[in-house]
Parts: structure tokens; sequence; C-alpha cells
């Protein structure tokens, strides 16, 4: 590990003596550095389209729209298909393909976009485009769409097959189209507007863990060749679903939860959304060993918490709860983000997290070790022996506050003990 953070520090400095970016990726024989972080050599690449099915793949529009021909995931309705995201979802990432548009076509490859609304929005989108022999714009092949403009024109004509390759790391993103790189080191700054100028839509206030998506715009366009490095510190596990994980909220409404106190909570274009308080929103089942994941973002001087293995207070249903609290405040000195509150505190001195901003929330309860990670970054890793099982629950703390919460995914771990012996 010290041997990877010295050269981390030797490439930064190579980079700052040559006037590369600071944040430039450099290979070595171990590893990379990319965004101020080391990347190890046991993140490979693995496909993300087997070339026959859709398996690891979720249809949002209409069932059939995308479809697998001659091992290739292509619009078969174009118009109905709306976007075709990955069963998993991935924070920092690095992701190629390849691509075909027929003249006029218009698509794009979301990065870090939701469940539910636009992931072009929510996250951001690589726009995929008939713009051969235009010049670039925020809306032409290889943009950020309606944020960043590519520094090159690079699509081939319409007929042709195209390579691209993404990598975000961080706020940092890289593309290349066709061999020829069109973004180095972007930041995922205040640049971003929806369909409108004015409308802003600041990328740095975005999703940074989602969903990579690709988009039907009604165009007969084709995708093959989808190959993906998850970057990630902490990965999600491998599988169909997700690795296994459920959702506890289902973007629509708040069905399996009942709520405590004078906090109200509302649905908001698939957010769930918490205003003032104090009140709780609890998970009707409860859970014992556990990994959950959600992401979070809290308003200015904002203060929630995520409560787990608990239940309502015996005295006085509508006060605080009776159990353990992942803690999401950006300024307490002491009990902060991934903290548990006033039981384990992070080794960090300081926060990793802001005001309004998303980010990744991880808690593994398994027995009496408690875990959490921010953005992958390791919190809290303690031992605790308070409490065994509960609810899930979401603070509302105080008048003028306001949580928000997406993708809400909670897997329940079986203990070794408990699982069935093979006869």
């Amino acid at each position: 590990m010290m041997r990877n953070w010295m050269r981390l520090i030797l490439t930064a400095a190579l980079g700052l003596a040559i006037g590369l970016p600071s944040d430039a990726g450099s290979a070595t024989g171990d590893g990379e550095a990319l965004a101020g972080r080391w990347i190890d050599p046991s993140h490979i690449w693995k496909p993300l389209f087997d070339g026959q099915s859709l398996k690891g793949w979720v249809q949002v529009g209409e069932e059939g729209a995308w479809a697998v021909q001659d091992g290739e995931i292509v619009v078969a309705k174009p118009g109905k298909g709306w976007w075709l995201r990955t069963a998993k979802m991935y924070r920092d990432v690095d992701l190629r393909l390849e691509f075909w548009l027929p003249p006029g076509a218009n698509s794009g490859v979301g990065i870090r976009g939701s469940s539910v609304g636009d992931p072009a929005f929510t996250g951001f989108e690589v726009q995929v485009f008939d713009s051969f022999g235009k010049e670039p714009t925020v809306q032409h092949c290889g943009a950020v769409y309606n944020a960043i403009a590519p520094t090159k024109q690079a699509v081939k004509p319409a007929g042709e097959w195209n390579s691209m390759r993404i990598r975000v790391v961080r706020d940092t993103l890289d593309v290349w189209l066709n061999g020829e790189q069109i973004h180095t080191a972007q930041k995922l700054d205040e640049r971003g507007h929806h369909h409108r100028v004015e409308d802003a839509m600041p990328l740095k206030d975005r999703l940074t863990t989602g969903y990579i998506a690709l988009q039907d715009h009604g165009h007969a366009v084709r995708y093959r060749k989808i190959e993906v490095r998850d970057l990630s510190p902490d990965p999600e596990p491998e599988g169909l679903d997700g690795g296994g994980y459920e959702s506890l909220f289902n973007g629509r409404d708040t069905s399996g939860w009942f709520k405590t106190g004078i906090a109200r909570w509302e649905v908001v274009e698939g957010t769930l959304v918490g205003r003032d308080g104090p009140g709780h929103l609890f998970s009707e089942r409860e859970f014992g060993d556990f990994e959950l994941r959600a992401l979070v973002k809290v308003n200015r001087r904002g203060n929630s918490g995520i409560y787990f293995r608990t239940v309502p207070n015996a005295q006085n249903r509508d006060s605080w709860p009776t159990g353990y609290e992942a803690q999401v405040d950006n300024h307490d000195p002491r009990n902060f983000t991934g903290s548990v509150y006033n039981k384990a505190w992070p080794k960090a001195t300081l926060p990793v997290t802001r005001d309004d901003a998303w980010f990744d929330y991880r808690i593994l309860a398994i027995g009496n070790r408690i875990q959490t990670w921010i953005n992958g970054v390791a919190m809290v890793d303690a031992e605790l022996e308070e409490f065994s099982r509960g609810h899930i629950a979401l603070q509302g703390h105080h008048p003028g506050n306001e949580i928000m919460y997406r993708d809400v995914r909670i897997r329940e771990i079986v203990p070794a003990s408990a699982e069935p012996k093979a006869e």
C-alpha cells in the first residue's frame, strides 16, 4: 500500500514537472493514478453485454423496444425504448463500446443516471449524434449534453461503426471517440443546463453514483462490444440484479413505509423528499444483518440520518427512535456524515461531503460489526452490541430541514449458522 501511494505522489510530481494535468492518468505495472486516486490492477475489463441477450440490463420504456440482433443491441421500436439501463450501479467507471448511427440519428450514453427520471440530467449524458463534419457544440457527438462541447469532432459518417471510451473518476471526465481524446480531465463543475440555457443544472450537483444507460431518441441506433471497468473503491457485488439488492423505495410513493412525527414526506420526480421535522419514515420490514446503499442529499445546514436496527421510541412514538443512526450532517464537528451518532466515529477529522450535493451512503451491519462508507471512503468500522434487529428509518430533523433520498436499496445477509446445510 505504501508503495502505491509513493508511486501516486511521484506520478503527480512528474505531471507538474512536464505540464500534465495533476489528475491525468498514468499507468504502471501495478496500477494507475487517476483524479488523485490510486486504481489498482484488480479493476479489470468485463463484458457489460454478452452479445446474445439483455441479461444485466433493464428496459425503461416499452417492453421489446430494445432487442439483440446479430450480436448487437438495437433499437427495435424507435421512439418506444426511452432508456436501456444496467441493473448494477456505478460511481467511478471506465466504459468502452461501439455504436452505429443511421443518417440524422440521435442517441446517447447515460452515466450515473437514476432509475426514475432522465439519466441525461440526473447524471449526465455523453452525446451520440450524427454530426460528422460539423463544428462541435454541447449537443454534438461526444459532448457532455448541454454542458461541455468536445474539443474536436471525431465521429465518422453515418453508416459506419464508431468506438467510444468514457472514463469518470470522482469529478474528472475523459472521453475518447474513434481513438481521439475529445475530453481531457474535464471537471464536472458548474456547467450544465436543462433544455433551456436559463434552466441551470450544474454537473457538480448531479448524482455521483448511478446506472449506465443507452438512449432511444427515435432512431434505429446499434451498440456492440460494451465493456466496463468498475473503478469505484467499493464496487457493488456482481450479479444480474445488482448483487442481490432489493429496492426499499419504489420511486413513486411511500408504500412499504410508515411515518411518525411531524416531518413531511413526498415523492418528487423519483426522489423521496423529507421536509421540516422532527419526524421519521420507517420501513415496514425489519432487518438484522444487511448491506444498505442510498443516494443522499441534504440542504444547507441540514441534518438527517439513516436509522437501522431501530424501533419507534417506546415513551413517545413521535420522538427520536431507539437504535443506531448513520448520521447525515456536514457541520457537526464530531458526529458528521458517516458516523454512527454518539456511538462510533470516523478516523477522518473532516466530512467528505458537502451540503446540496448528492453522495452515496453505504452501511454494512453483520453481527456486532458496523461499517459505513461515503462515496467509497471508509468511515466507521466498530463493534457495537446494543441492537441486533429493527426497522430502517429516515430522519427529518428540524423546521427548514430538507433531505432527499434516491435508490434506497438493501441486501439481507443470512448468517452462516442459519444457512441450510447440504445433505
